[in-house]
């Protein structure tokens, strides 16, 4: 399979006069904004229905609430690419950390600011965070839907080389940033159509979180208590993540971290692991506490 480098022919003449005639598209960035978009109004729906609202309009918390989750993930999503990636130039030129149109984001690092800033936000609006979690994060899968579909088109994210003959192996055009690696470090010619035969790992995982997507719609209409649905995706996309980064090429992310044998994907997998169990646990006994117990059965007499 050949996936292409989509880009889409616009003109933009007619909104200026002196702007260029056409301009690109390209296919990452367009599946970023569609997930984003498709993912909050799926949100604003749920929160409706959960009455998230709380007699406040939708603009002084849910959208307010969702913009705030896309700034504070692009930053955490940089944030961590840059610490991964420190020895590549970013000490010498400090600049550099801004420029994230150069690439340059990682997943965990967006989940994680986007958790800490809703954490915050919900402590200041006296919102259950767990209640406002369950009730966006099925979303979140289904963003990663798009955008690992937008990673295949770019060719980054990598997967290690595979059989030539593999019903699943995909290779990617010249263009693509797998391409441009392989031919910096002589795996192929810079010259070559393609690279070699390599995983596809983007749609292992794009795939994976689609399937993820809709076992969180179906639990959260089933749920005992409120982060039962944020534990499950810890679980779900930890698993999903820890079995992707085996078959993962693109080694500058990070291997061997702290001396361990896991990437750092990895590593993170396992700690958002154990805080999924540490809900699971404290809700759990949360909830038992609360039950109505039983009363005493006064002692039968003796005859």
């Amino acid at each position: 399979m050949h996936p292409k480098l989509i880009e889409l022919p616009i003109d933009l003449s007619w909104i200026r006069p002196g702007w260029p005639e056409s301009a690109s598209l390209h296919t990452y960035g367009l599946m970023i904004a569609l997930g984003f978009l498709v993912g909050m109004q799926l949100s604003a729906r749920e929160a409706r229905r959960v009455d998230l609202y709380k007699n406040s309009n939708f603009d002084q918390f849910v959208l307010d609430l969702i913009f705030g989750i896309l700034l504070s993930s692009l930053a955490g999503a940089r944030l961590l690419f840059v610490i991964v990636e420190w020895d590549k130039g970013y000490a010498d030129d400090p600049l550099k950390v801004l420029r994230f149109w150069e690439g340059g984001l990682v997943f965990y690092g967006g989940l994680i600011g986007a958790l800490i800033f809703s954490l915050y936000y919900c402590h200041k609006h006296r919102r259950s965070f767990l209640l406002v979690a369950d009730t966006l994060i099925p979303q979140v899968s289904l963003g990663q839907f798009f955008g690992r579909i937008g990673c295949t088109a770019a060719g980054c994210c990598w997967g290690e080389p595979l059989d030539a003959h593999h019903p699943l192996s995909i290779q990617f055009p010249a263009g693509s940033l797998v391409h441009s690696h392989q031919a910096r470090t002589g795996v192929i010619g810079y010259d070559d159509p393609y690279t070699i035969h390599v995983h596809p790992v983007q749609l292992y995982e794009s795939f994976g979180n689609l399937t993820l997507f809709f076992l969180l719609m179906l639990l959260r209409t089933q749920k005992r208590f409120h982060g039962m649905v944020l534990a499950a995706y810890l679980f779900g996309y930890s698993l999903l993540r820890y079995l992707v980064e085996t078959r993962r090429g693109d080694i500058a992310r990070g291997e061997n971290v702290l001396g361990t044998p896991f990437s750092t994907s990895q590593l993170i997998s396992l700690a958002l692991f154990s805080i999924g169990v540490g809900i699971i646990v404290v809700q759990w006994r949360r909830r038992q506490a609360n039950l109505p117990r039983p009363a005493p059965q006064p002692a039968s007499s003796a005859g």
